[in-house]
């Protein structure tokens, strides 16, 4: 079954930038240190090639939905996503 694929771009106060994305349904994976947009962009079309071919589509996420989906659940006792930071 194919997953869904969402990326969201995150400012960083030293003026770089992070892609943050998410794969259905608990992987999230950041990767940072962007010093351009263009950069991060050529970076989510090389992601976009790759999803493809495994038949996951990647779309830019909506900033309200984004927050829900990545943000920690402290409640589990057993959290059910990963976070990897990809370089």
């Amino acid at each position: 079954m194919p997953r869904r694929v969402y990326y969201r771009i995150s400012d960083r106060p030293d003026g770089r930038f992070d892609a943050i994305v998410t794969i259905e349904p608990d992987t999230v994976v950041c990767r940072d240190g962007f010093d351009s947009l263009a950069e991060l962009e050529e970076w989510v079309d090389g992601l976009r090639v790759l999803m493809a071919a495994l038949g996951a589509p990647v779309s830019r996420a909506d900033g309200a939905e984004t927050a829900a989906e990545t943000a920690p659940t402290s409640d589990r006792s057993t959290p059910s996503g990963r976070l990897r930071t990809a370089r």
